[in-house]
């Protein structure tokens, strides 16, 4: 989503080395195509012959990706396959080919895949760099253009270094696996070309539902569609029989039937507790995430449930959340239980919590088989969760109760989108343009570093970024910038002027309510470097809770995948993309944090160069109950940050009150 069209190339130290000119000629690109090429052959053998994924493998995927690349059990930590970009796979239709736009990138090799995975095409585009000695091509990121996701980046996220030292990296040449001349020599195929090479072969799918590690979405996330989220109850307690059944066999019949007649345009997951360790309060799994699948896709899955531990229904709840999409479509979760809580956690306030995380989020419960005082007691799920409770004694009323709940959480009305504000002028009750020499009095600065603070002769607060620390998650942040100054008890503007001159592509600028690290309400701007170059990022999120237990409610939008820009990986995407993060740094943007009743909102707006196109977004509203903090402003970097330095320039910041 942002600026200029970098492929990620990782300075894996001195053993990586790029190509020498982006003129690399038709064997270099070719030879990158077939290192591709057999790294999808290598893990297709892989899965064909029951060994698990060839990114689960440290030795075995040495010879095709960097070797920061190269760590065991990374696609389990992953928890999907990210070369099929599903966890269950029926390939067909499979096409590995050079860019034929931009083989050559900045002396990194771009080499598209396409593929159609049960019939979905799924599109993406591997980063391949030369490594020391042998200019060796090997690949460094694979980037998702259906999802938008790079796993460069989902890497960092699991902690793993990208830049630590290995020495000589460990390549097909190196490790005796040779590339065909048929394949290196000649000129970059293109889509459409007629191949020479002979056809990668694709075996036969092995399909395994419900994997330790969970399945990845099958068709996306359905704009159209309401989300639910089932949560099937699988203690030992579910063998017990009702009407000479089991009533797990009972849940299953119910659960299969109503997948066939849901709504195409419902985007539905599973998870399921107590079904794989006795005993153990942590056997909660999300077997399907929240997700558009095809019609019986979750019912092997469902039918494969086997009762056997206990009732962790907090911690389930709890979980629930990382199964959702980060959407603003309204959400349900249906809990299906037998019995209460049996491993100390408290339900009911888990709901509660996972009620307030997203828009229009109910948490319903189909009690099956309880007492009087049980059902009570499950009850207060329903009621803290703003859902509904269906108590069910016999298989029947289950069937019926189940069919009423996802009938509800499938087309209960969601709620109305927020309505722009009238545009008409504002009060300024506070205004700061930055002129200096010194910083207005009512701004407090935490974790300062001076030397990272100056004011420029044109009137701007220059702010400089260093590392991982100055993140907006973090207590010590350093230069988190706070006003001291009473917010409007009515509906108010936080605006800010700004500047980011991108250097490290990890920049992140956030103007937020601040109480602390872990109580906050921002909206924020931050660039992240993917397979097809730099995405800009907007984000309004909400955390609240405790320093230990923080919850999180956010909007995330890739600018340059729409809003902004289309087809980032693609030549015109990409020169808007650099355009737009071209005027991020000469002309600046506009970031502002809107109250208007109980919803929050985050927008803005850039002006592209010489008197162009003004672009503008606002985010969907988060609503608040009750308001507390004070203004703040940071600029830093993402937590991902690599070593190096971001520079920010702050014009001018605001509080505005718009007419009543």
């Amino acid at each position: 989503m942002f600026r200029s069209l970098r492929l990620v190339v990782f300075c894996v130290a001195a053993a990586l080395q790029t190509a020498s000119s982006g003129s690399a000629n038709a064997q270099d690109v070719n030879a990158a195509v077939e290192v591709v090429r057999q790294f999808i052959a290598a893990h297709m053998t892989h899965l064909d012959t029951m060994q698990g994924p060839l990114l689960n493998d440290a030795r075995a995927a040495a010879p095709y990706v960097v070797d920061a690349l190269a760590v065991d059990g990374l696609q389990g930590r992953l928890g999907f396959d990210p070369i099929y970009n599903a966890q269950d796979f029926e390939i067909t239709n499979l096409r590995v080919y050079a860019d034929p736009r931009t083989p050559i990138l900045r002396g990194a090799a771009q080499v598209r895949v396409t593929l159609d995975n049960f019939g979905a095409r799924q599109e993406f585009v591997y980063a391949l760099v030369q490594v020391a000695p042998d200019n060796a091509w090997q690949i460094s990121d694979i980037y998702s253009v259906n999802n938008d996701w790079s796993l460069a980046n989902m890497a960092a996220d699991l902690g793993i270094d990208l830049r630590r030292q290995t020495g000589p990296e460990v390549t097909l040449d190196s490790a005796g696996i040779p590339i065909p001349c048929a394949f290196a020599c000649g000129n970059p195929t293109e889509p459409g070309a007629q191949e020479s090479q002979a056809p990668i072969v694709v075996p036969e799918p092995v399909v395994v539902p419900g994997m330790e590690e969970g399945d990845l979405p099958g068709n996306g996330i359905n704009p159209d569609g309401r989300n639910l989220l089932v949560i099937l109850d699988a203690s030992g307690s579910m063998w017990g029989q009702v009407e000479g059944e089991a009533k797990i066999a009972t849940a299953r019949e119910a659960l299969t039937g109503i997948m066939g007649d849901l709504d195409p345009a419902t985007n539905v997951g599973l998870m399921a507790y107590g079904h794989r360790r006795k005993g153990d309060c942590g056997d909660t799994e999300v077997l399907y995430p929240v997700s558009n699948y095809a019609p019986g896709q979750l019912i092997p899955a469902i039918e494969g449930i086997s009762p056997l531990g206990k009732t962790p229904i907090a911690g389930a709840l709890k979980q629930a959340a990382s199964a959702m999409p980060a959407s603003g479509q309204s959400s349900s979760v249906l809990l299906i239980s037998d019995g209460l809580e049996t491993c100390g956690g408290d339900p009911c306030a888990a709901a509660a919590r996972l009620a307030e995380a997203g828009i229009d989020t109910r948490v319903h419960v189909v009690g099956f088989d309880l007492s009087a005082q049980e059902h009570a007691a499950l009850q207060c799920i329903a009621e803290n969760g703003n859902g509904t409770y269906y108590p069910a004694n016999d298989a029947r009323s289950f069937v019926a109760a189940v069919n009423e709940a996802v009938r509800e959480a499938a087309h209960a009305t969601p709620a109305p989108a927020p309505q722009p504000a009238p545009s008409s002028n504002a009060e300024t009750v506070f205004e700061d343009t930055f002129d200096g020499p010194v910083l207005h009095p009512d701004w407090r600065v935490e974790n300062p570093v001076e030397e990272l603070m100056a004011f420029t002769p044109e009137g701007q607060l220059f702010l400089a970024a260093l590392g991982k620390e100055p993140h907006f998650r973090k207590p010590e942040a350093t230069n988190r910038l706070i006003l001291d100054r009473p917010v409007p008890k009515g509906d108010f503007d936080f605006v800010v002027d700004f500047k980011i001159d991108v250097q490290t592509k990890r920049e992140l600028m956030m103007l937020s309510l601040f109480g602390a690290a872990h109580e906050q309400i921002g909206a924020y701007v931050w660039l992240e470097p993917t397979g097809c170059g730099t995405q800009f990022r907007f984000s309004l999120i909400r955390i609240s809770g405790t320093e230990d237990d923080p919850q999180t409610t956010s909007f995330d939008t890739n600018l340059l995948d729409g809003p902004w820009a289309d087809n980032m990986c693609g030549a015109t995407g990409r020169a808007q993309g650099d355009a737009i993060l071209k005027a991020l740094g000469q002309n600046g943007a506009r970031l502002a944090l809107k109250r208007r009743g109980r919803e929050m909102t985050g927008s803005i707006q850039l002006q592209m160069p010489g008197g162009g196109e003004t672009l503008s977004y606002t985010t969907e509203a988060i609503s608040v109950l009750r308001l507390s903090g004070a203004p703040s402003l940071l600029g830093g970097h993402g937590h991902k940050a690599v070593p190096g330095e971001s520079h920010f320039e702050i014009d001018r910041f605001a509080i505005e009150v718009p007419p009543q």
